[in-house]
């Protein structure tokens, strides 16, 4: 399966190993996640299987995995590392639910 950012075109991101070893708040390599983390595309759930339903602008239509969205991107913004990681993990959990309802 592709993720949702390779279907649009871009490089999926491997959210869990940049948080392995996160950079330094307010340095570059924090500024250009803070980019990745903004947009639908790119961020956490940017990352998740191209199935999982989206509205025109790629947020999810569950609004519980887009809640979770707008966290990891406030997380990443505020270099919240390990907010991040927790609200990743839920993000994948999440996604994991909606892939078995969609596949089942």
């Amino acid at each position: 399966m592709k993720t949702y950012a390779e279907l649009k075109g871009k490089e999926s991101f491997d959210w869990n190993k940049f948080l392995e070893n996160p950079p330094k708040y307010f340095s570059n390599e924090h500024f250009d996640a803070c980019d990745l983390a903004e947009a639908w595309v790119t961020c956490a759930c940017g990352n998740l299987c191209d199935i999982i339903p989206r509205n025109q602008i790629g947020s999810p239509v569950d609004e519980e995995l887009q809640r979770l969205g707008i966290m990891f991107h406030l997380d990443i913004d505020d270099g919240q590392w390990q907010n991040a990681k927790t609200t990743l993990w839920l993000i994948e959990k999440r996604s994991a639910e909606i892939i078995f309802e969609l596949t089942k």
